[in-house]
């Protein structure tokens, strides 16, 4: 589908430029000697002849990373239209919001190809590396273990928000080919990308960022695979190896975006151009992320602005500017995962001493007290999960989980009833690949559909 200029934010333009953006901590070089480095998004295994040429495939590696994560019209912004933190205010878009998903129609096919070319991205970075290591040998560790990071946290938000079934690539430049993976085996992907990250990580300064990252996306992955045992094992003390420390609470992995050529996504469509809007009590199920005026959601519901549709959105503020960096994973995170952990054992004490713990780190956040009734502590630790990572890709995944692993209907904890701009919401749960992908031979559409996922369940 064509967007014309006056509907489409500076991020679907410049999500496509020059992969420039890194992460923080990036060992060897800053963070602005990498967002000065002009490199091509795509650079394949026969490119790479040297080692400039490996760490030019790296950098690019990291910027693709980014784009899938929040630029453009990215994943964090088509979740949150399909979950319940965004809603539309732009002609034709309607689809997403309203839970009808039409794959062959803007926004939902916008995130498919950058989780391609991101995983794709890695992978070759990695081979890259392993052909034409930097110097000294120890900066090696810290950029393959940081890679492989990326791949398995691509690989876990994938699983968390696409349907059973997705056509993914084999890696190979010289004969390109696709396996179709199911959910399951996108999960284990990530165990192993992770795995392989703490393997090679040193425990050094620089490395330990990533050691955090990768235990913090190895619990993520557990939780959705119904491990809580493991999910906290993973992040607390002793979870990195005899004598380690738990993930610290004031952790943050960010994927980062520049002014002057990868924005910030999110930024771009919601409060540049106003093309969706932050959502409050959505579908009656929805979460009062605005009303509510909590400190954690950067969105003022009394100043409101005109949309492309004429719909009034609140001041979403939650990435205040192009350059905002994304969380993508956190030691508050590893706190939920605790308390999630200490609800399944029945430890309420634990369950709220944890999340408690979590609040003081925020001015003007009152303790939590038990509500008295098991589904009562579910609905708290849900609403903690989704206002601590609010617009950070985890909420579609958290709602999947409240019906797969707490036994809830769909209609209760997504949107549902009447929708805003007409008609009624529908069922869908989960975002499918583009439809263009059906011309790939490996994951062809029966007839009558538009893709082949293998089911579109929770």
């Amino acid at each position: 589908m064509t967007i014309s200029n006056s509907g489409r934010g500076r991020g679907d333009r410049r999500g496509r430029s020059l992969a420039t953006a890194a992460l923080l901590a990036v060992a060897a070089c800053s963070t602005t000697e990498l967002l000065e480095v002009n490199t091509p998004d795509i650079i394949t295994t026969d490119k790479v002849t040297s080692a400039a040429g490996a760490q030019a495939q790296r950098v690019a590696a990291i910027g693709l990373f980014n784009n899938f994560v929040n630029a453009g019209v990215n994943l964090v912004l088509t979740s949150a239209i399909l979950s319940d933190e965004a809603f539309v205010a732009r002609n034709g878009t309607e689809h997403l919001d309203r839970r009808s998903l039409n794959n062959t129609q803007f926004p939902a096919t916008s995130p498919w190809s950058p989780f391609g070319s991101a995983l794709n991205g890695s992978v070759r970075a990695v081979r890259g590396l392993n052909a034409y290591p930097p110097t000294p040998a120890s900066a090696k560790a810290t950029q393959v273990g940081q890679l492989y990071v990326l791949q398995g946290l691509i690989y876990v938000m994938m699983a968390e928000t696409y349907c059973n079934g997705v056509p993914v690539s084999k890696f190979t430049d010289e004969n390109p080919s696709t396996t179709v993976l199911s959910t399951a085996q996108l999960y284990a992907r990530s165990l192993a990308a992770f795995d392989s990250a703490l393997g090679i990580l040193s425990t050094s300064a620089a490395d330990q960022p990533f050691r955090n990252a990768a235990r913090v996306g190895k619990g993520r992955m557990y939780v959705d695979i119904n491990q809580y045992d493991r999910a906290a094992a993973v992040v607390a003390a002793g979870g990195d190896g005899a004598g380690s420390l738990a993930v610290p609470t004031s952790f943050v992995l960010n994927a980062e975006y520049a002014l002057s050529t990868t924005r910030n996504g999110v930024f771009d469509w919601m409060s540049d151009t106003k093309n969706f809007g932050a959502a409050d009590r959505e579908g009656g199920n929805g979460l009062d992320f605005v009303s509510s005026k909590d400190p954690r959601v950067r969105v003022d519901g009394t100043r409101l602005g005109a949309g492309q549709d004429g719909t009034l959105t609140p001041l979403f503020s939650q990435y205040p500017a192009g350059n905002s960096p994304t969380p993508v994973a956190t030691g508050i995170e590893a706190r939920m995962i605790e308390a999630e952990n200490f609800l399944k054992l029945g430890d309420i004490a634990n369950f709220l001493a944890t999340l408690n713990a979590a609040r003081t780190t925020v001015t003007g956040l009152a303790p939590l007290v038990d509500p008295g009734t098991a589904v009562a502590r579910v609905d708290m630790l849900f609403r903690e999960r989704a206002f601590w990572m609010y617009f950070t890709a985890h909420r579609l995944g958290d709602l999947r989980r409240l019906v797969r692993q707490y036994g809830r209907a769909a209609n209760s904890v997504f949107p549902t009833g009447a929708y805003f701009k007409g008609g009624v919401y529908g069922s869908d749960v989960v975002l499918v690949p583009s439809q263009t992908e059906t011309n790939n031979p490996e994951w062809p559409a029966p007839a009558g559909r538009t893709e082949a996922c293998t089911d579109r369940n929770p």
